[in-house]
């Protein structure tokens, strides 16, 4: 089974007509089509954390980053995740509620940190961790 560590992002302003990813879309001629500059937001602690997952995770991992509001697609990956690891009732429902905070960590359905996101070298050394359990 292919490993998957998603990161529940928090809400962001996104301009109207921003584009697909509600950034600064420049038009063609300017370099356009995703050109998108990277924002140095210190608000922004899903980016740091993303990039170093990405760079210290072999390639079969899947880093994926998610926004809350996807919570359609969210709520069966945390049950199924939950379910795979044993959970049942209300331990469960605990583990779904933590996972659908903002800011969360989850490695193939395991909440490892909720509403809050640690440090990207702590991320990568948690990361690493879960996926060494299995």
């Amino acid at each position: 089974m292919r490993s998957r560590v998603v990161l529940v992002r928090g809400s962001r302003a996104a301009s109207a007509s921003g584009g697909c990813c509600s950034g600064d879309v420049r038009p063609f001629d300017e370099g356009g089509s995703h050109c998108h500059p990277r924002p140095d937001d210190p608000a922004d602690d899903v980016g740091p954390v993303y990039r170093h997952l990405r760079a210290a995770l072999p390639g079969d991992v899947a880093v994926e980053i998610v926004s809350p509001s996807n919570w359609l697609w969210l709520l069966p990956e945390l049950v199924r995740g939950g379910r795979r690891r044993g959970l049942r009732g209300a331990a469960l429902g605990r583990s779904v509620r933590s996972g659908l905070a903002v800011s969360s960590l989850i490695v193939d359905g395991a909440v490892l940190a909720s509403g809050g996101l640690p440090a990207p070298e702590d991320a990568v050394a948690a990361v690493e961790a879960e996926l060494a359990v299995r």
